[in-house]
């Protein structure tokens, strides 16, 4: 990060006050951009796509992330010389299907320390031989963090996503909508017994309980939530029938869901039938890639895939359109910060660790 970089970015967060959204300057400056993609993006482990897209010798697909292009190949043929050819190497990680990358120049974050403590809930899933059902795209344009400030609060859930709402039950969303620390605590505290019920049934199902909620002195922010979906479904989709198999070790449908967010770059989303992996992928100041894979198990042989993405695709169209008017309003010379609400607790969260990326501290 060039010294121009990191004196905005200093003298953005004295101004930044907490429980407000951040400077305009943070969601559409280039120079903040270049900053975020060399301090923050360039240093952290994140997932560029699932092994099923490179199942086979030869196989690969290009990712793109801020100006660079990596080629993620299974196995380069034998006379290919990627010294002579001019290739450069970044980390590479496959861990449980998710093939993680990281662009530091020097050693990055250990990736063991970072993630190993996930492996139980990726491995009941059944990720590392899963397949990919359904990709679709939702280009947005819109900077990255303000996709990220979207995902992780659910205060806009109700007015916004009634797909999305038809799944759930309406106290669990209040409460953990986007993830342990995202509701108010009067709503958990009344939520917590339905809760606790459903992780005794879930365990005896084979289910693996606990919970991930990273602060903001975490290297990448991540975050585990399980609980219930609507009373009487089994899956995700418009009539709570699920749309393929069980995945993974499950012993039985257990009406639950679990949340995952590797990063706040990388999101996951697993009730009993399918996934839903989301790449946030930063392309420019005012661009971001935002990509969805389907994933069910492995041995599926049938897939509704229509019903299967009809609450993500109908939710994620929603959200595009939310934040590219947010973004729109920022960009307004008369933007000013706003106030964030109890249910926005994980917004401020986030901020928290984005700030202290560059060595700020949000108090």
């Amino acid at each position: 990060m060039g010294k121009s970089e990191a004196a905005v970015v200093a003298r953005l967060a004295a101004d930044t006050k907490i429980g407000y959204s951040l400077n305009r300057k943070f969601y559409c400056d280039d120079a903040v951009f270049e900053a975020d993609m060399d301090q923050v993006v360039g240093r952290k482990w994140i997932v560029a796509g699932h092994v099923d897209r490179v199942r086979n010798k030869g196989d690969y697909f290009l990712y793109k992330i801020g100006n660079e292009s990596i080629i993620i190949v299974r196995l380069m043929p034998a006379d290919f010389s990627k010294k002579d050819n001019g290739l450069h190497r970044c980390h590479i990680r496959v861990f449980y299907g998710f093939i993680f990358i990281n662009l530091s120049d020097e050693a990055p974050v250990d990736f063991d320390a970072s993630f190993a403590d996930l492996a139980p809930y990726l491995d009941f899933h059944g990720f590392a031989d899963a397949k990919i059902a359904h990709a679709q795209s939702y280009p947005t344009t819109a900077n990255w963090k303000l996709i990220v400030e979207n995902f992780v609060e659910c205060y806009h859930c109700a007015p916004a996503h009634p797909e999305f709402c038809s799944m759930h039950p309406p106290e669990a969303l209040i409460a953990f909508g986007a993830g342990p620390s995202s509701g108010p605590a009067d709503a958990v505290e009344k939520y917590l017994p339905a809760l606790k019920a459903w992780e005794t049934r879930a365990a005896s199902l084979g289910r693996p309980i606990g919970t991930v909620d990273d602060g903001p002195e975490s290297s990448h922010l991540r975050l585990l939530l399980q609980r219930t979906i609507r009373e009487g479904y089994d899956s995700e989709t418009q009539d709570g029938r699920p749309a393929s198999s069980l995945m993974g070790k499950r012993l039985g449908f257990d009406q639950g869901r679990m949340y995952l967010s590797f990063s706040p770059f990388t999101q996951l989303v697993a009730t009993n039938d399918f996934a839903v992996l989301f790449l946030f992928t930063p392309r420019s100041t005012l661009h971001t890639d935002v990509d969805l894979y389907w994933l069910v198990d492995g041995k599926a042989s049938e897939v509704d895939v229509k019903r299967m993405i009809w609450g993500w695709d109908e939710t994620t169209k929603q959200d595009k359109e939310i934040t590219e008017n947010n973004q729109a309003g920022i960009l307004s010379k008369h933007y000013q910060p706003g106030r964030y609400s109890e249910h926005e607790r994980r917004v401020v969260t986030f901020q928290q660790w984005y700030l202290a990326q560059f060595g700020h501290v949000l108090a």
